[in-house]
């Protein structure tokens, strides 16, 4: 399981895209927070109807590598492997963090950007609420997870 790979690639992926829409890195690494209106307005503007699959991952890729660098440098989480026989890989990635309570969590960003991506253009805000809450910091969304993993994993396209 090579976790450290994905750990690895979203810091520098994240960061190329906030330099590459204008965004000041130096705030970005001070609070990677700053970074949501950014994200927002490039989300909210993009051409959803002329999207590909390609463009569709690259977006979803980002989205996740941002909400990934929020919970690790935010709330202190950390990248783990969490075993799943049915992703493409056996494992899916998480990022578990210690929530408000001292209780452990563990985010599956991939899911959690998938589920939130649609309908298109949706919310980075509300993205990133999604994400903290299910880390245990802030409100608890007030549904759970939709998809499955599986699911996820082999198909993240949203269909609309």
């Amino acid at each position: 399981m090579d976790v450290d790979g994905f750990a690895r690639g979203a810091g520098p992926a994240i960061r190329d895209m906030i330099a590459a829409l204008g965004g000041d890195l130096q705030v970005f690494d001070r609070d990677p927070l700053t970074a949501v209106p950014l994200l927002d307005d490039f989300v909210l503007r993009s051409p959803w109807a002329q999207f590909e699959e390609d463009d569709w991952v690259w977006l979803h890729t980002q989205l996740t590598a941002f909400v990934a660098e929020v919970l690790v440098r935010v709330y202190g989480g950390v990248w783990k492997a969490r075993t799943d026989p049915g992703a493409p890989l056996g494992w899916v990635p998480v990022i578990e963090v210690l929530g408000a309570d001292g209780l452990p969590r563990q985010v599956p960003v991939m899911a959690v950007v998938y589920e939130e991506l649609h309908p298109v253009p949706q919310r980075i805000p509300r993205l990133i609420e999604r994400a903290v809450g299910l880390a245990g910091h802030g409100p608890r969304p007030q549904s759970g997870l939709t998809s499955s993993i599986r699911t996820v994993s082999s198909s993240w396209r949203p269909e609309w």
